[in-house]
């Protein structure tokens, strides 16, 4: 069975693509998003850039934990998580951009794969299930 993983799987196509009940979706925020404001530090607080590695790193883990055959280890994500960012680097807008969309696509075909009694089994290196973790991406997702 499948319901649940398809109300997740249209849950994180909305909020990323759709039109969410909150307000607009994330690619449209950072479609308006002038690639200059992306790199501004206001206030000591993370640049936009800065958020949208962010974003990717945990999507990514999302994606990897779901699979069966993951390679990349807890320590690897949380090493990547709020990496040190060369703001001089204007290239790295666009691949931050291009890594989210791919982190979102790779998500969605990994749930695809998935059913629902897959959400009940525990997040390897964590102690949470992987319906905690999906739900737990959107939430992310919304928050940032």
């Amino acid at each position: 069975m499948k319901q649940e993983i398809e109300q997740y799987k249209n849950q994180l196509k909305e909020t990323w693509e759709g039109d969410p009940w909150f307000g607009r979706a994330g690619r449209l925020l950072l479609g308006e998003v002038d690639e200059k404001m992306a790199f501004i530090k206001l206030n000591g607080q993370h640049s936009i850039l800065e958020l949208v590695w962010h974003m990717y790193t945990w999507k990514a883990f999302a994606a990897n934990r779901l699979q069966a055959n993951a390679t990349e280890d807890l320590h690897y994500f949380e090493s990547q998580d709020w990496r040190e960012l060369d703001h001089s680097n204007t290239a790295l807008w666009q691949e931050g951009l291009q890594k989210l969309e791919a982190s979102q696509t790779e998500l969605l075909a990994v749930l695809q794969q998935l059913d629902d009694a897959a959400l009940e089994q525990n997040v390897r290196e964590r102690d949470y299930n992987n319906r905690k973790l999906i739900a737990g991406v959107i939430q992310h997702d919304i928050y940032h």
